[in-house]
């Protein structure tokens, strides 16, 4: 699967295609000077097919904590802390932002939906909605075996 680019800044980057399932890690992405990208996951796109009745459900999820800065015009994970230095940080960076959130543009959701329908990922009838993604809690449970790539 190959990764996409869409509006030529976001960059899914695919974890699961099936027939009943798509799931894909979206990425706000900056070309740099080197000729590489800086990538900042800010959330997933997940779509299913429901039953009774059947249609697909794309869901845009987007992460809480992305902070768009305008002079430096570059996007930051930004987390608040119970350690004072920490939130000094904080709240100094929030100063330097033109919304307190980082804001995907509305044409990336008919961009997507274009892409899944040109693609035939998805066919009508579908629904389509955007949240914001607020992580309480994570743990992770079980070990991961390292892959032998030689």
């Amino acid at each position: 699967m190959k990764d996409t680019i869409l509006l030529d800044k976001y960059l899914l980057l695919w974890k699961e295609r099936n027939e009943n399932v798509i799931v894909a890690e979206l990425r706000h992405y900056i070309k740099n000077e080197f000729g590489g990208t800086l990538e900042t996951p800010i959330g997933n796109l997940i779509c299913y097919k429901e039953h009774k009745p059947i249609f697909w459900r794309i869901k845009i999820v987007l992460r809480e904590d992305i902070k768009y800065s305008q002079t430096q015009n570059r996007i930051f994970v930004i987390t608040k802390s119970a350690y004072k230095r920490k939130l000094n940080y904080y709240l100094e960076k929030l100063k330097d932002f033109v919304n307190p959130r980082f804001r995907a543009e509305k044409e990336l959701d008919n961009e997507i939906k274009k892409f899944l329908l040109d693609n035939n990922l998805i066919s009508e009838p579908f629904s389509i909605s955007r949240s914001i993604e607020k992580t309480e809690n994570f743990d992770f449970i079980g070990e991961i075996e390292e892959f032998d790539y030689t």
